[in-house]
């Protein structure tokens, strides 16, 4: 068996039921009972509810080590756990529904993206995700500057 990337992006469409599809490559991992909330930027993540699991616990432990604020705490569990749900795929098709409440949040249109990184997938605007990237590009170009060439990320063939 080849190679298979587990992370990239997709385009993909918002259907007139509210359904995105996920890309064939990732429907291994993601299939059967997923959950869904509000991403960090105006995006929705998707992830198993093993994933989700781990991130609340994964919150509270940090939270507790970092001594958050309660308003830091009460942010994080509205705008992540407060908005999340459970969706089924569709084993056909490989959709799955995206709640009204969350394609509002996203800005969600027919023109989608499927960002899958960090072991969840993000649902993006596609015209937002553009925004985003300019803004991650630029981040990116100083980190760059910063290793001033001191990292080569490519390896020559045979050497990997």
């Amino acid at each position: 068996m080849g190679f298979i990337l587990q992370t990239g992006t997709s385009e993909s469409t918002l259907d007139d039921k509210g359904r995105v599809v996920i890309p064939a490559s990732l429907r291994e991992r993601y299939n059967g009972k997923l959950v869904i909330t509000q991403g960090k930027e105006l995006c929705v993540w998707v992830m198993t509810p093993s994933a989700f699991e781990y991130f609340v616990a994964t919150f509270k432990k940090e939270s507790i080590e970092n001594n958050w604020s309660f308003d830091e705490i009460e942010a994080f569990e509205y705008q992540h756990i407060s908005t999340a749900f459970h969706v089924d795929v569709d084993p056909k098709t490989g959709r799955i529904p995206i709640p009204a409440i969350l394609r509002s949040y996203a800005n969600l249109t027919k023109d989608c993206l499927v960002v899958s990184i960090k072991g969840h997938l993000e649902i993006w605007n596609a015209e937002l995700n553009k925004v985003f990237m300019e803004e991650v590009r630029l981040i990116n170009k100083n980190t760059h500057k910063k290793m001033q060439g001191k990292a080569n990320f490519f390896a020559e063939e045979g050497n990997v």
